[in-house]
């Protein structure tokens, strides 16, 4: 039996998962939505067959698992709003960047499972890569549940304790605006070569997209992988040269770094307010 499923919120984060729900044969009438924005809703429920509602209440009432879809600091309104409807039964999956289970948990009227969940943009073309952590009440049925829906839209990891969904976001939540960093530059160094920039923008997309299968299809190590392409005094080697003696070690560390100590500066900045 399918459970009912209610997203608090359908944005595009809201939408790619649903989209992955429904593509991987999810009944579409076992979930509903809200949304703020009502001139969104026939195109919403033509696009997947879901119902579009206004009220969240409502929503939470008729599900099984609510998705918490809406931007942080409106988490807390939301259940405190509901909390006449919301049943120990129900669990409770957080998309919301920063907010801690613990900040949910006493936003709850009950005691419920919850999930807190950092999917990530490439979601939107089935290639998500999300990190989820779970409070003690949800079981081991309901964690292999939530794995279903997030490998419908990608694939999943489980940490082993909230701390480390910091290292989650920099790793895979805030990681694809890296690499669209590193495709700008190499596309700016390909036109200012000479190349067109459709040219140089098709080449560099479609050999990082050749780059990540291969890193994650193949059994081989990344720095094996590095090797098998780097002939000595080659091309690939000078290329590596300069990257190493750029420090790129150094600066991919603190750029992540930085990631992890924002993401704790937002979570304490949240947990107070």
């Amino acid at each position: 039996m399918s459970l009912r499923i209610a997203f608090i919120g359908v944005g595009n984060m809201a939408s790619a998962i649903i989209g992955g729900l429904v593509s991987s044969g999810y009944p579409s009438d076992k979930i509903c939505g809200t949304s703020l924005n009502t001139d969104s809703f026939a195109a919403l429920e033509e696009k997947f067959g879901l119902t579009m509602m206004t009220s969240n209440t409502d929503a939470i009432a008729a599900a099984d698992v609510v998705f918490l879809c809406v931007k942080p600091n409106q988490v807390r309104s939301v259940l405190e709003q509901a909390a006449e409807v919301i049943t120990p039964r129900q669990m409770f999956v957080s998309v919301a960047a920063g907010v801690e289970i613990g900040s949910i948990e006493s936003w709850l009227p009950v005691s419920a499972a919850v999930v807190r969940s950092m999917p990530n943009t490439p979601a939107l073309v089935n290639c998500g890569a999300s990190g989820l952590v779970a409070n003690t009440v949800a079981s081991v049925e309901q964690k292999e549940w939530i794995s279903t829906v997030f490998k419908s839209f990608g694939d999943c990891v489980w940490v082993n304790n909230e701390e480390q969904m910091h290292q989650v976001t920099a790793l895979s939540g805030s990681a694809p605006a890296y690499f669209f960093r590193v495709l700008e530059s190499m596309i700016k160094s390909g036109v200012d070569q000479g190349m067109t920039e459709e040219d140089s923008r098709k080449l560099a997309s479609l050999t990082m997209l050749g780059a990540a299968k291969m890193a994650t299809e193949l059994d081989e190590s990344i720095a094996q992988l590095r090797i098998n392409i780097t002939s000595p005094n080659g091309t690939t080697e000078q290329a590596l040269n300069s990257l190493n003696d750029a420090n790129i070690d150094k600066v991919m560390d603190d750029a992540m770094r930085a990631c992890v100590k924002r993401s704790k500066e937002l979570a304490e900045e949240m947990a107070k307010s």
